[in-house]
């Protein structure tokens, strides 16, 4: 009977331990994972755990490992570059990256020229147009 008597420590954010937070984090779209950052501190420092972007990144840009490599960016920082530079086209880029990606592969067995004259116009070209 007196173990139940004695009470507990208020639960709070930052009594939590980091794993299941991560873990429920994991499960956010970008939108919320950045609203994350206005909540508290700890959430803050939680949803700019690197992780959390790949998924992002590969998903709406679909940026590679030896792309982030290249350009020597963590995730979150290469997700919210891309999306400041293309971030409208956020639900058509993946699939338009894709097509163009499959065309360059197509052309260049076939017509390596062409995929030379291509390369000045680029993605953000055609999604310009």
């Amino acid at each position: 009977m007196a173990a139940m008597e004695t009470e507990t420590a208020p639960l709070t954010l930052e009594s939590l331990p980091t794993d299941p937070l991560l873990l429920i984090l994991s499960f956010l779209d970008y939108r919320d994972l950045i609203n994350c950052c206005y909540v508290s501190r700890r959430l803050s420092q939680l949803s700019s755990h690197d992780p959390l972007w790949r998924r992002h990144c590969k998903k709406y840009w679909l940026i590679s490992e030896e792309e982030k490599t290249q350009k020597n960016q963590c995730w979150k920082s290469l997700f919210i570059d891309t999306y400041s530079d293309v971030g409208r086209y956020i639900d058509h880029y993946a699939a338009i990256k894709k097509a163009w990606d499959d065309l360059k592969k197509y052309l260049e067995p076939r017509c390596p020229r062409m995929v030379l004259s291509l390369k000045g116009v680029g993605i953000k070209m055609m999604l310009a147009l």
